[in-house]
């Protein structure tokens, strides 16, 4: 094709569609020839290879370049020019990071993107394409289905296009800074045995890990061979595998015996190495099940660095990769099942349920509706499962598939008593469908099972406790006292136990400390159960609370400057951050002072009531029955007012007033407090007559009225004068646990 073709101007009226095809593809990208650019420059035969025999004979290697690719011939083509014109670096099993870049360097992670396969995008029966696709006959002439291909741009499909979010140029100048940074052999292996054993059987997210060790091992070999070798052969890889190999690294590196900023610096090092192959793979428009991996491990290994809400997000966008995909919708076979074709069937079944899993338990930390609540391919699994049990991972897809399509904010709303009983009972019966190696724990025949029927109870006697949790919601009005009642103590006592299951784990592992899943159910549990009260009433759930707290809390930081500045050096083996970090706060105010507002709020009592206790004990159950329907206590305060408060006035002997009517319950004494804090601020202070809980107040406490000012002219909400620290007061006196463990993490 000539340049002149390429600008030619036909009239639009006599355009076929050949020709229009030919005129898309021309203007979408240049063509070169086939030799590479020091060949053509100096008209000599080129043999196609990167770097050819030429250019290296020449000893410009990296001036071999078939920019932007080589013809479509089915060859693999180099994504990036950088990475296909040099030479690989000389490697030893100990060689140090950060030495200089070179040639040799980048060489050793040369990728390509088979362009000679078609990965097939799913839409639904009903869109234009599927309808184009049927109106297909096989008899028809090529021309045709030719004509109805090139109509993806028109239509949405094009996957054609570069990575759209970043230059060519800086992709391959953040390929030449990456080529620096690859790890030794050593490490590589390392890295990845410490990941096999450790997260692989509790997350599955490579879907055939034998298979990865497999390529891998080649792939040291032929690396460790062409350092050796004065010719250099090195194979190239693809770029979504070698995502896959640095998200495995990434993981690895979080749960391998290390420091703490060590394997944060690495794992951030290794993830971002990750994405940036996913970016040379072009994964938002040319997905596939490698991308997919790697993706799910990048979302994990974001949650393990307590950044939860990035996570999230990312799970969203990995789910719609899937979906397109079509990894959500069961395969047709037609009558042709082989055995390759069931594997390749059960993997991808196997990808999905593994986005499921995650988006689901992610999406429940944060009360939102998963994005996988779908009609999707049944639960993958083994042949043997029906008459030998579930594995860990079969039984963790049913336990999600339970969360998403009956406790998922809507469902959960409107779930009556009878229903969340079937709820709690199918989650509970999936323990008796395990392996019969998990399902007792002196059943279990090696450490692993014994993790697992751990990790299977705490998961499921955590969905239970949160079954039971529309007993602990003030405006749950479908309930019953006495049905009330009994959820609550069916909730404590599945938050007891999967506080017990959590710790169970941590003598043998270090699996339930870095996965934030595990942290965030446990230490979650252990907070409800000290707002419901059971840190005084319970001795079992006060030790169990004070050996999450050991667990948990991290030790002072060193001195010494860490490596990086937002990574702090630290002796202990986790950082929490975020909602863990409030809640671990929280937890240890109610374990040390019986209030999550911590020893200033205690002390501030003490100054403004006489002596204290030094011990305040949350609302407990039976108490949060005497709010009214919308959860706030209502005060009326003055003689006029009487009749709809609990008191009688403000002022000069209050205690005697509001004790009049009989004994000062929980919200007259925070109310009494509240005004003698004014009075010593400034004079008697009197509350506005009936005045509910105004928005935008800290713990949705009321507002206070000075003496002389009308209600409704204050300065503060609602007219009201707002005490000088709210914070002082215990929030469990005057809210409901529910709402006081949202504000707790959540804010």
């Amino acid at each position: 094709m000539s340049m002149s073709d390429s600008h030619e101007s036909p009239n639009l009226e006599d355009l076929t569609p050949e020709e229009a095809n030919r005129i898309i593809h021309s203007h979408r990208k240049v063509r070169y020839g086939t030799a590479c650019w020091p060949c053509r420059q100096r008209k000599v035969k080129c043999d196609n290879k990167s770097p050819c025999e030429n250019c290296v004979k020449r000893e410009h290697p990296q001036l071999c370049s078939y920019k932007p690719n080589k013809s479509a011939s089915g060859k693999p083509s180099s994504v990036s020019t950088d990475l296909s014109h040099s030479k690989k670096r000389p490697h030893s099993p100990d060689a140090q990071e950060g030495r200089s870049l070179s040639h040799e360097a980048r060489e050793s992670i040369r990728t390509y993107e088979p362009e000679a396969v078609e990965i097939t995008r799913y839409v639904g029966q009903n869109s234009i394409p599927a309808l184009l696709r049927e109106q297909t006959a096989a008899d028809e002439p090529q021309d045709v289905n030719f004509i109805r291909q090139d109509m993806r741009s028109l239509l949405g499909l094009d996957n054609s296009a570069p990575f759209p979010l970043m230059s060519s140029r800086h992709l391959d100048r953040l390929t030449s800074d990456i080529s620096s940074e690859l790890p030794s052999d050593r490490e590589v292996m390392k890295l990845f045995r410490t990941y096999k054993e450790i997260p692989q059987p509790f997350w599955g997210f490579v879907i055939d890990i034998d298979d990865l060790e497999s390529r891998l091992m080649i792939y040291l070999e032929d690396r460790a061979k062409n350092a050796r070798a004065a010719t250099k052969t090195t194979k190239p890889v693809s770029a979504s595998w070698l995502a896959i190999l640095f998200a495995v690294l990434a993981v690895g590196s979080q749960y391998h015996e290390t420091p703490y900023h060590i394997r944060t610096r690495d794992a951030q090092k290794y993830i971002q190495i990750s994405f940036h192959f996913l970016r040379l793979g072009n994964f938002l428009l040319r997905p596939n099940l490698d991308s997919i991996q790697a993706m799910l491990m990048t979302s994990f290994v974001l949650l393990n660095d307590m950044k939860a809400e990035a996570s999230w997000a990312l799970l969203g966008l990995t789910c719609r990769l899937a979906q397109s995909l079509g990894l959500h919708r069961p395969q047709v076979f037609g009558g042709r099942q082989s055995p390759e074709i069931v594997k390749r069937e059960m993997s991808r079944r196997r990808l999905w349920w593994t986005c499921l899993w995650h988006d689901t338990l992610t999406s429940l930390s944060f009360d939102r509706s998963p994005m996988t609540n779908i009609a999707c391919c049944p639960i993958p699994l083994s042949p043997t499962a029906e008459t030998d049990g579930w594995s860990y991972l079969e039984a963790m897809y049913h336990l999600c598939q339970i969360i998403s399509q009956r406790l998922n904010p809507d469902a959960a709303a409107s779930a009556t008593y009878t229903q969340i009983l079937t709820n709690c009972a199918d989650v509970e019966s999936i323990r008796d469908k395990l392996y019969v190696q998990l399902r007792t724990k002196d059943a279990c025949k090696s450490a692993m099972d014994r993790l697992q029927h751990y990790a299977i109870r705490l998961h499921t006697s955590f969905i239970v406790s949160v079954c039971c949790r529309p007993a602990l919601q003030r405006e749950n009005n479908q309930l019953e006292k006495s049905q009330k009642k009994y959820l609550a103590d069916k909730c404590k006592e599945n938050l007891t136990e999967t506080v017990r299951m959590f710790l169970a784990m941590h003598q043998l592992s270090v699996i339930p400390t870095r996965s934030w899943a595990f942290t965030y159910h446990g230490l979650s549990s252990a907070v409800l159960l000290g707002i419901l009260g059971e840190t005084k009433t319970d001795p079992e759930v006060r030790q169990l609370q004070g050996d999450l707290i050991s667990a948990l809390s991290a030790t002072a930081a060193k001195e010494q400057t860490s490596p990086h500045p937002h990574i702090p050096r630290s002796d202990h083996d986790i950082e929490l951050s975020g909602p863990l970090s409030r809640a671990l706060t929280a937890l240890k105010n109610i374990y040390d002072h019986g209030s999550v507002v911590g020893p200033a709020g205690i002390k501030r009592e003490a100054s403004i009531s006489g002596p204290a206790s030094g011990l305040r004990t949350p609302l407990q159950i039976s108490q949060l029955a005497g709010l009214p329907p919308n959860g706030y206590p209502l005060y009326g305060l003055g003689q006029e007012h009487q009749g709809r408060g609990a008191g009688a006035g403000v002022g000069a002997g209050m205690q005697q007033q509001l004790g009049a009517t009989g004994p000062l319950d929980p919200h007259q004494s925070a109310a009494l407090a509240m005004a003698e804090m004014q009075q010593q601020n400034g004079g008697q202070s009197q509350m506005g007559a009936g005045a509910e809980y105004q928005g935008g107040v800290p713990y949705n406490m009321p507002p206070l009225q000075q003496p002389g000012v009308a209600a409704g002219t204050g300065p503060g909400p609602g007219g009201g004068v707002m005490p000088q620290d709210m914070s002082q007061f215990d929030p469990a006196t005057y809210m409901s646990p529910m709402d006081l463990y949202d504000s707790i993490f959540w804010g």
